[in-house]
Formats: structure tokens, sequence, C-alpha cells
């Protein structure tokens, strides 16, 4: 009698265990996806607003793919003066990876990643400039399509306020390898980026 519950109270400890083992790593995971907002950037071309998202890789935890969006609403080299233009939009598509070399239990985080930099949208492009009846010196802009092409390395700052909420600052680094339009040749050139962000883990 003493056996069969000693073989019963066996079976139910190793059940038990086989049930935790299974059930105790879910609890464990970790968030695999985070969404991020970025209120304020700014680039070579001018100032954004951006979103941007990121999916961790399960085989390797300190390694995610990003796939940031930027909108650039107004671009620095337009004539503020002027009331008769209005900043045209300018996209920045940036995917990439980032990379977590230090523990990511910790409430700030450093990466550093890889990205490739898409750019395109209308630009103005300085024509000439001539003197008005008035006596005005006015400018002549022309409007064109740019497209931009190149790679950058960024830097990533994460400050995990909760384990669902996280805020940023990203700061990145690069080289244009296509810069052209109607109204510029192409050439080789420098890209930078610098953006705040906030978001959610899930």
């Amino acid at each position: 009698m003493n056996n069969n519950k000693r073989t019963d109270m066996k079976k139910y400890i190793a059940v038990t265990c086989i049930l935790f083992s299974c059930i105790a790593p879910a609890f464990a995971q970790r968030e695999t996806n985070a969404i991020r907002f970025s209120p304020v950037g700014v680039n070579e071309v001018g100032t954004t607003v951006g979103i941007s998202y990121e999916k961790y890789l399960a085989q390797n935890s300190k390694l995610s793919l990003v796939f940031p969006l930027d909108v650039v609403f107004r671009q620095h080299d337009q004539l503020w003066t002027s009331d008769d233009r209005s900043s045209p939009a300018y996209f920045y598509f940036t995917p990439g990876f980032k990379f977590y070399p230090a523990s990511l239990e910790r409430p700030v985080k450093y990466a550093i990643g890889s990205n490739l930099v898409l750019g395109s949208g209308k630009r103005y492009y300085y024509a000439s400039g001539s003197v008005s009846s008035d006596g005005t010196w006015r400018d002549r802009y022309n409007l064109s399509n740019n497209t931009r092409l190149g790679v950058m390395v960024t830097n990533y700052v994460n400050f995990d306020i909760s384990r669902k909420f996280t805020m940023g600052i990203n700061l990145g680094f690069g080289l244009l390898y296509v810069d052209k339009s109607a109204n510029k040749q192409n050439d080789i050139g420098g890209t930078v980026q610098l953006s705040t962000n906030f978001g959610f883990k899930f």
C-alpha cells in the first residue's frame, strides 16, 4: 500500500515538474516587438516626425531588425520669408538591424546598428535671382523629385520606464551614394539623423 502511494506521489511530482518546465518559459519570455513614435527629429533635409517597428530575433535576443519611416515636414533650405511656397513632403525609410552588446535586463540599454538609407520626395533647388520692379531681390527656385540611397551607422540609447513603455534617442551618421534630381547632378554626400522617441513593447 505504501509502495503504491509512493509511486503515485512520484508520478504527481514528475507531472508537476513537466508542466512547470513547459509553462515557465512562457512567463519568462520577453516582449519580441516594439512600436516607437518619434515626435521630433532632424536630418540633413529638414525636421522630421516618424514611426518605427522593431522585431527582436528569437534565436538571438541581442539582435533585432528595425524599420523606421520618417516624414520631413519642413526642409532646411526653404526660403522661410516666401509665402507662395510650402515645404513639400519628403520621406526617409531606413531599415536595418540593432545589436545590444550589454545585458537586456538593464533599464538603460545601448545598441549600435547599420541601416540602409532610402530617401524620396520633392525638393526646391535654387535657380537664379533677380531684382524686381520695386527694387527688391527675389530668388527663383525649381521644384523637382529627389532620390537618395546610402548606408548609415546608428547609435541607440533606450530607457525602459517599465516593462512595456520605453523611451530613447538615436543618432546616426552615414554616406549617400545616390543624391540626384532633375535640377541636380548625382554626387556623393553625407547623411545625419537625430531623433527622440517613445513607444511600447509587446
